[in-house]
């Protein structure tokens, strides 16, 4: 059997030919080389299966069985079949700048203490414009001020140790927030951070007001329960409260309509370093992939 690579990628990915060339390319320039990339398959039904087996490196696993599990399901199954000493998560339509890889371990390795870094990163929507930035605090105090508004510790941001992520998998009965839900079932007993700098393109585009009303109430089912389950009463009526005032609040600005608007405020500006940063990003991807800005 060949030597375990240091860092696991777990990228579940569902109809995703559109984007993930251009995904596994950000990999494939990591600065840090000692990895693989373990591409779950949940059942596409266009070319991303073909597309995911035509990547020529020998650290990219491919894992298919033709059937539709779940997000949630396939997050869990690449921790369970991943080999490396760490695990870092990664969607198929999102982008990871060179050092991203190098900064989270590097960071994980400084401060023992720290279970799951996250960082920042730029927002893009699939026009490949940039719409801001996600500058996310870096202590776990300000990570966990307010748990029952939401952990501000972006998904595919995560890095942890492997062992951590088996020791806490995700909730299945949960198809979205799953991420959110972790954290609060683990913000008591685990530490988290943010490196405060770019590691991540995050594409998001604004969704219909039905597939946002549907992670609001997985948000909202899962954070209760959990925070209900550990005595967090008071934690459990404040999240009933703000997650309603945000479904209300999504649902005037998808009437008037304001949801641009209130993407917009979820970020922050980008610099002009942030600019170049992101331009630098898409030119050292272009030729292995098909995303253009």
């Amino acid at each position: 059997m060949a030597k375990a690579p240091v860092i696991s990628i777990g990228m579940p990915v569902f109809n995703a030919a559109g984007s993930l060339r251009a995904a596994v390319a950000s990999i494939l320039q990591q600065d840090f080389t000692d990895w693989e990339l373990l591409l779950i398959d949940d059942g596409s039904s266009d070319d991303t299966l073909q597309l995911a087996r035509s990547f020529e490196d020998e650290r990219i696993r491919v894992v298919a069985d033709g059937k539709n599990r779940g997000l949630t399901a396939r997050l869990n199954q690449a921790v369970q079949q991943s080999r490396g000493e760490y695990f870092a998560r990664m969607d198929g339509d999102d982008l990871a700048f060179p050092q991203r890889l190098s900064v989270q371990l590097g960071y994980l390795r400084e401060h023992p203490d720290v279970d799951l870094v996250g960082g920042w990163a730029v927002v893009f929507d699939s026009a490949y414009l940039l719409r801001g930035k996600r500058a996310t605090p870096e202590s776990h105090a300000a990570i966990c001020a307010a748990p029952w508004a939401g952990f501000p510790l972006l998904h595919p941001s995560f890095m942890g140790r492997r062992s951590w992520f088996e020791q806490h998998p995700y909730d299945e009965s949960l198809p979205k927030a799953q991420d959110q839900v972790l954290l609060a079932n683990t913000c008591l007993s685990s530490r988290f951070a943010n490196v405060q700098q770019l590691v991540l393109a995050y594409r998001e585009d604004a969704p219909g007001l039905g597939k946002l009303w549907s992670s609001r109430r997985c948000m909202l089912r899962g954070l209760m329960r959990t925070y209900l389950r550990h005595d967090r009463r008071g934690w459990a009526l404040r999240t009933l409260a703000a997650q309603s005032l945000r479904m209300l609040a999504d649902l005037v600005a998808t009437l008037l309509p304001l949801r641009a608007a209130q993407l917009k405020m979820r970020s922050v500006p980008v610099s002009g370093e942030d600019v170049d940063s992101w331009k630098s990003l898409l030119t050292s991807i272009d030729g292995r992939a098909d995303a253009h800005g």
